[in-house]
This record gives C-alpha cells, structure tokens and sequence, in this order.
C-alpha cells in the first residue's frame, strides 16, 4: 500500500475532481438523516487503488493503480476523466441501512437508476452484500465492508448530474421523486390527457351539468340584481352545491345561501319555491 506522501507526489493525485454535485449529494444525505459528515465517502484513500473512488485518469496513469480496466468507461471529456464516481453512505443503524438499501436496490432493478453502474449493501440484514451490476444487468457482490455501508459507483458521464443527485436523494430517503419536465412532455401528456377525458361518458355528464349550472348562475345574478352580497352568496352557493356533483343540491345549497329570499328569486326565475 503507498503512502499518502507516494500518492501525493504523482500528479493525478491532486487531479481529481469530486463535483459539487455529488458534493452536495453528501451535505444533503447527512443533513436530513443528521449524521456526521463523515458518514458519506467519495474520493478513496490510500487503501483505494482501483475503481470508482478513483478518477479514471488516475486509474490509467498512476503507477499505484491495481486496475487499468474497473469502473474504466469510453467516450469521456478531459474533465469527466478526473471526475471521481464513488458514493460510499453509512446510517445511522441497521434499520436505517436495510431501509435504504431496499430502496436503492429496487429502483436499480427497476430502471430508475439507470445513470447508476453499481450498488452494494444489505437489504435484508443478513451476512451477504446484496448488489446489482446495472451494467450487465444481474445481481452481484462485494466485500463485507458493505453490510455496514451502501455503495454506489455513477457512470462518470453523471457526477455533475444534478437531477440524478436529487433522485438519489429522495429514493435513499424514501420520499417522492420530483422531476423537471419539459415542456413538449407537458404538451404531451396534456394531449393524452384531453382525449382520455373527452372519451369518459361520465365526465362528459359532468361537463353538461356544469355548463348547465353556469348559465343557471348567470340567471339568477340577474335575477338578483347583481347586488354583492348576493353574487357572494350565489357563487358560495353554486361552489357548495358543484361539490356534490348533483345538480338537486346545487339547488339546495343555493335556497340556503338565500335562505328567506329563495322564494323571491325562484319566482323571478321562473321556478317553483318549495
């Protein structure tokens, strides 16, 4: 094993970058399970000479490296190459490391971390590192270190991937995945959207009975003389009414909106009182 004085002394040592992505990732997975900072790794120390929690560029230059092809990717910029790819997380207790790892090792499985290569952890609290290899897409393993803290290994194209940091965040934590959309995918999905409604037989009812229920709102502001008190109390009872999806108590909510001038309005509409 070199020394730090060994690594140091090479200029791919001080070379490589940890992105404030991925920075980030590590602030954020501390904070919100209130851990030490120290309990998220990226850039290996010296017992680390090969994969992930190196850079690439480092891996197939430094004279220390014990692997020239692990966690090494084609069609990298420059800067990519220095980017360091490793993920290392330790909570807080078995419980917390089991639940996250289910969760991570679902989402990989389910292509919801595609822009993640690997994953190593526990998921069931045993004394086997359970993984998937996103890569050849099969379950794998690694050494036991990993029964006590999840690993991840990014595609080094990703670790100044924002979107990808967040996602990680919020299915490691359980919470919902929130995703910017375009707008040709709003458009998209707006346009399937409209003809599913415009298929519904029951949603096209409703529709009718809205219309229905505006042109009987219009009537009877002008039966009421448009005062405000009154379109208040018209419009508080046409809402109160809608809410029930019935049109009989739409009529209702308004006779008690209007309470004694129910009568007085449903002559001038034309319509029984009672």
């Amino acid at each position: 094993m070199p020394t730090y004085a060994q690594l140091q002394a090479e200029s791919w040592w001080g070379r490589e970058i940890l992105t404030p992505e991925l920075d980030w990732l590590g602030d954020e997975l501390c904070r919100h399970t209130k851990r030490p900072r120290g309990a998220f790794g990226n850039k290996g120390d010296n017992n680390h000479l090969r994969g992930a929690h190196r850079a690439q560029e480092w891996i197939l230059k430094s004279r220390y490296s014990t692997s020239r092809t692990y966690t090494v990717q084609s069609g990298l910029t420059a800067a990519q190459q220095r980017h360091i790819a490793g993920v290392d997380f330790t909570p807080g207790s078995p419980s917390q490391m089991i639940s996250q790892c289910k969760r991570i090792y679902a989402a990989m499985r389910a292509g919801q971390l595609e822009e993640v290569r690997e994953f190593y952890g526990n998921i069931d609290g045993n004394k086997v590192v359970d993984g998937w290899d996103n890569v050849r897409n099969r379950a794998a393993s690694s050494d036991s270190s990993h029964l006590w803290h999840w690993h991840l290994t990014l595609d080094r194209r990703h670790c100044a991937n924002k979107h990808l940091m967040e996602r990680i965040l919020a299915i490691a934590l359980g919470n919902p995945v929130e995703e910017d959309v375009d707008d040709a995918t709003i458009d998209k999905i707006a346009t399937r959207t409209k003809a599913k409604v415009m298929a519904d037989t029951s949603i096209q009812q409703l529709l009718a009975r809205v219309q229905q229920l505006t042109v009987t709102q219009a009537s009877l502001l002008d039966a009421a003389g448009r005062d405000p008190t009154d379109e208040k109390a018209i419009v508080d009872g046409v809402l109160a009414g809608l809410g029930t999806r019935d049109m009989d108590s739409v009529v209702a909510a308004l006779k008690t909106a209007f309470g004694d001038r129910a009568s007085e309005l449903a002559t001038k509409l034309g319509a029984p009182a009672s």
